[in-house]
């Protein structure tokens, strides 16, 4: 599954609060976002999309989110980056 809810983080609000087990957060917890900074957070967009729980996946400001990255204002490349990156790594997680 693919948490791409932006920066409300549904899915893995569900996850953190209904099921057993901590995420793959430096807490465990959901991080939550931090101040706009663009430039960062383009990075970290791309950095932080990743499996954060046995079957879920974070991309996009949701991962930010999660991860406790900043907002990301109006630079968008991370975001697609982003997609290709968690499509790639579910891509292979399947065929392991």
């Amino acid at each position: 599954m693919i948490d791409s809810t932006g920066h409300a983080t549904e899915v893995v609000k569900v996850v953190f609060n209904k099921v057993p087990g901590k995420l793959k957060t430096p807490s465990g917890k959901i991080e939550g976002e931090k101040s706009m900074w663009a430039d960062k957070a383009e990075t970290l967009t791309l950095e932080n999309t990743c499996e954060v729980y046995p079957g879920l996946f974070v991309a996009g400001m949701c991962a930010n989110a999660t991860f406790g990255g900043p907002r990301m204002g109006p630079i968008f490349g991370g975001m697609l980056l982003s997609g290709e990156k968690v499509a790639k790594e579910l891509l292979k997680k399947m065929s392991d």
